[in-house]
C-alpha cells in the first residue's frame, strides 16, 4: 500500500474558522477519498485512498489552522486521469471463422471469424481492467495471452439482454447487477494488464455466441 501525508494551513475569518475547519474533517472522514494531482506539466492523476488520521491543532491564530492529513491508499498505483485517461477496447470471441461441414443448408450458418485484442498499458505498473460482455454467451473465458492467466465463467448461458461485469481490481463479478462468483472456476485468476502489450482473448463454448466484450483500463505508474 502507499502512505500519503499532507501539511498545509485551513484559512477562514475568525467568525468561519471553525466551522470551515469541521467542513474540512467531514470532507475526508466519509469513506474513500479520490485524490487528483495535477502536475505542473498539466497531466492529471488520481490515487484512491482512505483517510488514515487528520491532526488539526488549535492555536492562538484566529485567520488559519495547521493541519496534518495522512491517506492509506491500499492500491499504491497512481493512475493516469487525463483526458483520454481511461481508454477501452473492444472484445469478440475468437473463432476460426468460416462454415463448419458437413453443410446443414436449413439454414446455413457462417460465422465470423474473431482475433485476439492487442491492449497497450502505457505506464511503468501493471493495471487491474474492467471487461464488461453482453449478450449471448455460454461459458465465456477471458485470456491474457500474454501472461496465460485467464478468467473462466463456466456453467452460465447468458440471453442478448444480459450483461456481465467482472472488475478485477475489486475481485467481483456480476450479471445484470447481481453477484455471480459461484460460476468461477477455481483455476481462474483476476488478472491485469502488464505495462506494454497485453494480447486479450475472449472464448465461448458455442461458435453460434454472439456475445461482446469491452476492456476499460488506465495507465498506472509507480511514481510521477
Amino acid at each position: 500500500m502507499r502512505l500519503i501525508t499532507l501539511t498545509g494551513f485551513i484559512f477562514g475569518t475568525p467568525a468561519l474558522l471553525e466551522s470551515t475547519r469541521q467542513a474540512f474533517e467531514a470532507a475526508v472522514s466519509t469513506g474513500s477519498i479520490l485524490l487528483t494531482i495535477t502536475t505542473n506539466a498539466g497531466n492529471q492523476y488520481v490515487i484512491n485512498c482512505y483517510l488514515d488520521a487528520l491532526d488539526i491543532p488549535i492555536n492562538r491564530s484566529a485567520t488559519k489552522a495547521p493541519f496534518n492529513l495522512t491517506l492509506i491508499a491500499p492500491d499504491p498505483t497512481i493512475y493516469d486521469n487525463s483526458a483520454g485517461g481511461l481508454q477501452t477496447a473492444s472484445l469478440v470471441p475468437v473463432t476460426g471463422g468460416g462454415v463448419t461441414w458437413p453443410i446443414a443448408w436449413t439454414p446455413v450458418v457462417w460465422a465470423p471469424g474473431g482475433l485476439p485484442t492487442t491492449i497497450t498499458n502505457t505506464g511503468n505498473l501493471a493495471t487491474y481492467p474492467m471487461i464488461t460482455l453482453t449478450g449471448p454467451a455460454t461459458n465465456p473465458t477471458i485470456t491474457n495471452i500474454s501472461t496465460g492467466q485467464f478468467f473462466s465463467i463456466q456453467g452460465l448461458t447468458t440471453t442478448g439482454t444480459d450483461v456481465i461485469v467482472i472488475d478485477m481490481l475489486n475481485r467481483t463479478v456480476l450479471l445484470n447487477g447481481g453477484p455471480i462468483l459461484t460460476y468461477v472456476t477455481v483455476t481462474s485468476s483476476w488478472f491485469p494488464l502488464l505495462s506494454g502489450s497485453n494480447s486479450i482473448k475472449l472464448t465461448t463454448g458455442n461458435s453460434l455466441d454472439t456475445v461482446t466484450g469491452v476492456i476499460s483500463w488506465r495507465s498506472g505508474y509507480r511514481g510521477i
